[in-house]
């Protein structure tokens, strides 16, 4: 909690942190929008949703994947024998809306998303960039788990409000309160997840290295923490080549959609129970 804290007053401590001279400037260009772009170098920090937009007109394809754990053994190949993929498609209607469609092998879940941009860090001397960001799961192993058979047990939603800054050309932050609802009538077996609704703060940031590499890292807090769950960690960084950026990383988290990672992470980092991970995006242009 007292890391939190921390963050948290850091965060909106650069709301005030404009120097005398950085004022005077808006001021005298108070009808000027100063717009800031590339906060992040992906739509995903690692496992959180970015500020960051798909372009309008463009597809971004990103692949996921996420390796078995570290400490399963040489015999596994430290984790690298096993693994679980997502493949997700984004497309931009506009410059501020994009809608996505997803796969993923982990309980074989398929999403619906869409993400809005509601106002950009620099419209008026706003501070931040914010957005918001839904989607919906179809889980398609829920019957398996379910006291019932019933269609709308295979759903689950989650819900986001994503606020960003820029604090300099090398340093981004990120909040993203979350809020997940379950349809299923009855608790995961393996997990103790008994709250139909649960809250938790996503935290994340990036420092730029150089023009094509940055280090990222992010941190999720459920606030409604029941025994048994764990919060998800992860670091890695950002690696930009022509149209691809490739993103490497260490997780707790073997999911990949939101649902998941927020609140079904089972790994300890302490007990090596943290995966070897990658998205790798290409973006296609239909203009």
């Amino acid at each position: 909690m007292k890391r939190l804290l921390v963050f948290l007053g850091c965060f909106f401590l650069s709301f005030s942190s404009f120097s005398q001279d950085d004022l005077l400037s808006f001021l005298d260009n108070e009808n000027e929008d100063n717009l800031t772009f590339a906060t992040f170098k992906s739509t995903k920090i690692i496992n959180l949703q970015s500020i960051e937009q798909t372009n309008k007109k463009e597809l971004n394809f990103v692949i996921s994947h996420r390796f078995g754990t570290v400490n399963s053994g040489i015999e596994n190949l430290y984790g690298l024998d096993n693994g679980s993929m997502r493949m997700s498609f984004d497309y931009g209607l506009s410059d501020n809306v994009t809608v996505g469609l997803a796969r993923s092998s982990s309980q074989k879940v398929i999403d619906v998303s869409v993400k809005g941009r509601v106002i950009t860090q620099g419209r008026k001397n706003f501070p931040f960039t914010v957005a918001v960001y839904s989607a919906i799961y179809y889980d398609t192993l829920s019957s398996v788990w379910a006291s019932e058979s019933l269609l709308k047990n295979d759903f689950s939603f989650v819900n986001q409000i994503i606020i960003a800054r820029k604090i300099n050309s090398n340093l981004s932050l990120q909040l993203s309160p979350s809020f997940t609802h379950y349809n299923f009538p009855s608790p995961y077996p393996w997990q103790n997840v008994v709250n139909k609704r649960m809250y938790a703060l996503g935290i994340g940031g990036r420092y730029k290295v150089n023009r094509s590499v940055s280090v990222n890292s992010e941190w999720i807090p459920i606030l409604d923490k029941e025994e048994g769950t764990v919060n998800s960690f992860s670091v890695g960084c950002d690696i930009e080549t022509g149209g691809h950026v490739f993103q490497l990383f260490l997780t707790n988290s073997t999911k990949m959609y939101e649902r998941g990672f927020i609140n079904e992470t089972l790994g300890e980092w302490g007990d090596g129970g943290v995966h070897f991970g990658f998205n790798i995006s290409r973006v296609f242009n239909f203009n």
